[in-house]
């Protein structure tokens, strides 16, 4: 809520330190299911526990490539894990070696060597100037 008295420039800087953020997730192999977005503002549980993560959630596939928009979002620092869950069972398949088998995609789409890769290799700045991040899904088994 916004008062008529004092600066406006106190109200201004604060309403510029939040932002949107587009995610754009291009390479998913079909519709089916729903991808599960994880949205990090520190390395505590990046990538794999979203109840740490400041945003998360499943959405369905709506178009390819898929567009999710988070608004509000303070500026500063995150990392993004995504998963698509195409069997529509809350967690991501792997096979016995631990290689997924449904689709996994990071943040600044690093490169996927042995393991997931830490949040510094993710991490992206959120300014004020509504930031758009691309996020190629990779499919480790065909």
């Amino acid at each position: 809520m916004h008062s008529s008295q004092g600066s406006n420039f106190a109200t201004s800087t604060l309403d510029l330190q939040q932002s949107t953020l587009t995610v754009e997730l291009t390479d998913l192999r079909n519709r089916q299911g729903v991808v599960c977005v994880a949205l990090f503002d520190s390395p505590q549980g990046f990538p794999s526990d979203p109840d740490q993560a400041v945003r998360s959630g499943c959405f369905a596939i709506t178009e390819l490539p898929l567009r999710l928009t988070f608004p509000n979002l303070p500026v500063g620092y995150y990392a993004i894990a995504v998963h698509h869950d195409e069997n529509m069972d809350g967690k991501l398949n792997c096979n016995a070696l631990g290689i997924p088998k449904e689709g996994i995609g990071f943040s600044g789409n690093p490169r996927i060597w042995k393991g997931a890769p830490s949040f510094d290799k993710a991490e992206f700045e959120v300014s004020t100037a509504h930031p758009i991040v691309s996020i190629t899904m990779k499919y480790l088994l065909r």
